[in-house]
């Protein structure tokens, strides 16, 4: 039976909710009626964190940093794709912790291209990958008072935050699906708004406003 792939990515400037909104579908999803969730971590962080490299300290330049996120997260959803297929649930949702045209915020379009390039890709190409784009507004922008820099790959102070969090809804304005969530309400309420968004995308149920969500 051919499967059902879902493939949304959680985007959006530093702070924005994206760890927590994961763990909030996964609860939403579980997996006790058809589907399964994957989940492709945030490679940027996996590799300030993990290999400790990074663009900063005279390591490595922005655009050779790039190199090794793009080959790292091609790496990543290629190995997710096989586990969707793999998995006995015929429904199968794979969240992306940001993807490819992130990149998009840190260096210019034409130095994304030809990183791009050197793995046979396209912005256009890379785009077409992904099913819709959930773009989660940094809490720099309109709920100040909760930006924290308790991420130790999170260093940009919140003015900085509040650029890249613009220079992200540009690098995926042409998504053909881009959701943007902002913070009016309180960070429950994003988070509700964000998973009715998913469970809209994916053609699940959605639950009624007053209804306690599954934590």
């Amino acid at each position: 039976m051919e499967k059902n792939i879902v493939r949304i990515v959680l985007t959006g400037g530093p702070a924005g909710g994206k760890t927590t909104l994961i763990e909030r579908i996964r609860g939403q999803f579980g997996q006790v009626d058809g589907w399964r969730v994957i989940t492709v971590p945030e490679t940027a962080t996996d590799l300030i964190k993990g290999f400790g490299i990074q663009p900063f300290g005279n390591c490595l330049t922005l655009l050779e940093f790039q190199d090794y996120v793009v080959a790292d997260q091609l790496h990543k959803e290629g190995l997710a794709l096989r586990a969707a297929e793999a998995v006995p649930e015929p429904n199968v949702l794979i969240v992306y912790d940001r993807a490819l045209l992130d990149d998009k915020a840190y260096i210019t379009d034409g130095e994304l291209e030809q990183v791009l390039a050197r793995f046979g890709l396209s912005s256009k190409a890379a785009m077409e990958k992904y099913d819709a784009v959930l773009h989660l507004v940094t809490c720099a922008k309109g709920a100040e008072s909760f930006y924290k820099l308790d991420n130790n790959a999170r260093t940009e102070p919140p003015e900085q935050a509040v650029e890249l969090d613009e220079r992200t809804l540009r690098a995926w304005s042409s998504h053909p699906n881009r959701i943007i969530v902002d913070n009016a309400g309180d960070f429950e309420h994003k988070l509700r708004r964000a998973v009715r968004e998913i469970l809209r995308i994916t053609g699940r149920p959605l639950y009624p406003e007053n209804e306690k969500m599954k934590l």
